[in-house]
């Protein structure tokens, strides 16, 4: 592939009036910064920014469900990114769809990213408005799509939506769709492209989880139970372990009364400070936690220096805890460790999908729950089934300690890669945080990424009116 044209740089050099010409386009030229990702850089896409005619979209399709419902459309050269033109889709019917549509060759198990530029006018959401699809065919056949979802920037009223996404293995062609839908209002498109790039490497971590309920009768031998068991998570090498709910006054008479255990400073966080240390791996533990006369139902999450990175607060509190003085927590913190981005539920937080809907949303990949127990239901093994859909609702991992039931770690398909019912049992695994389920769509041709799905198909116009 030419980076630049080689006759016109011969030609400058033959006429001996440009040789500062010449030579300033030299020393210009080695100032930019190719790479051999920049070389190889190509856009499939044809026409990306409409500059291919004033009067239509050149390559592009422009379609509908329904022809009398489709906005429409025209090119612009008033409102545009970059270049001369953009493509405007405008609408006052608040039930339209309409889309423009292309076809490019690809190539099979291959990563590509994909950018668009758009601006939006009187769109009330566009999270239900605004869709950028990309079908993968294998001749005729729908074998999967990907949605761009990702919104990373915003210059000058116009928002970048760009994704990493991979074709799949058997797909020769993708459509490319930029569709408007459902709204009343304006949505201008530029700068369209799509580019092979490298895979997306894997980012594994191995997670550990201990199933443990501290028999006391005192802190201190809780305290040293724990802690080696936290030695056995070091030396296999966890990068990141999660103890139960209010585990160092477990089967004493303090409980969630006023201690010095029961405080973030207290013997049994120092001692996990220490371990978090000495191992160098993340620790999250639940902790009842007071401050002054209030009483907190806390998880704290240790990095791998032993310094506490953040704490959470439950938010769902029982009776139970609510007559003891316990306050609840109100926001749904994620952390950000060096393999990815965690958060943190506490055991009746877990009976409410909100909760790690929320996380997840926040951009929770891995959610960790200390948790007593989950008693609901008639059947055995229910903290499972609620782990399990946890973890399949909202494409994360799922990782509990539970005293009255199974400990399990869950990959995002909903599969149990570890479980325990064993006392003083670690269970570990190593996980891949860009993992995929393979899996086959109802009402939707193909194979999808549903950790994206059901962030854009959300209705978050109906949704976050009660859920914040």
């Amino acid at each position: 592939m030419q980076v630049f044209n080689h006759d016109f740089f011969n030609f400058i050099k033959k006429n001996m009036k440009l040789k500062s010409l010449y030579a300033a386009a030299l020393i210009a030229l080695t100032l930019i910064p190719f790479s051999p990702n920049t070389l190889l850089a190509q856009n499939i896409i044809l026409n990306p920014g409409f500059e291919a005619s004033a009067n239509a979209p050149n390559n592009w399709i422009i379609t509908g469900p329904v022809v009398s419902m489709q906005p429409q459309t025209t090119i612009d050269n008033q409102i545009r990114n970059s270049g001369r033109f953009s493509l405007k889709m405008e609408s006052e019917n608040p039930n339209c769809h309409g889309r423009a549509v292309q076809t490019v060759d690809v190539k099979g198990n291959q990563t590509y990213i994909f950018n668009v530029r758009f601006s939006v006018k009187d769109v009330k959401s566009i999270d239900k408005s605004v869709l950028i699809r990309i079908k993968w065919f294998k001749g005729e056949e729908n074998v999967g799509y990907n949605y761009v979802y990702e919104i990373t920037g915003e210059s000058d009223g116009w928002l970048l939506a760009s994704n990493k996404i991979k074709s799949i293995a058997e797909a020769t062609t993708a459509e490319i769709s930029l569709e408007f839908r459902w709204s009343t209002g304006t949505i201008w498109w530029d700068d369209i492209s799509m580019e092979p790039c490298p895979d997306e490497p894997t980012r594994n971590v191995k997670v550990g989880t201990i199933h443990f309920r501290p028999p006391g009768p005192t802190v201190e031998k809780n305290i040293s139970l724990m802690g080696k068991l936290l030695d056995e998570a070091g030396v296999a090498d966890c990068g990141i372990v999660c103890l139960g709910e209010g585990w160092p006054t477990c089967n004493t008479d303090i409980g969630m009364k006023k201690n010095e255990a029961n405080t973030i400073g207290g013997s049994a966080s120092k001692m996990m400070a220490e371990k978090a240390k000495k191992y160098g791996m993340y620790i999250v533990s639940g902790l009842y936690n007071w401050i002054g006369d209030t009483l907190y139902n806390i998880a704290v999450l240790y990095d791998r220096q032993g310094k506490i990175q953040g704490t959470y607060t439950k938010v769902q509190l029982p009776d139970s805890e609510t007559e003891a003085g316990a306050v609840p927590g109100n926001s749904f913190p994620v952390f950000t460790t060096d393999f990815g981005k965690i958060g943190i539920l506490i055991c009746y937080d877990n009976f409410y999908p909100e909760v790690a809907r929320n996380l997840a949303l926040n951009g929770a990949e891995i959610l960790f729950n200390p948790i007593w127990g989950d008693i609901r239901g008639t059947g055995s093994d229910i903290e499972k089934t609620i782990a399990r859909s946890r973890a399949i609702d909202n494409g994360v991992y799922f990782v509990n300690s539970i005293y009255d039931g199974t400990s399990v770690i869950i990959n995002p398909a909903g599969e149990i890669l570890q479980e325990t019912n064993k006392q003083g049992t670690l269970i570990t695994a190593t996980i891949d945080l860009n993992f995929n389920p393979p899996w086959d769509w109802v009402g939707n041709a193909g194979r999808g990424v549903w950790k994206d799905i059901w962030r854009k198909d959300r209705r978050s116009d109906l949704f976050d009116n009660f859920e914040k």
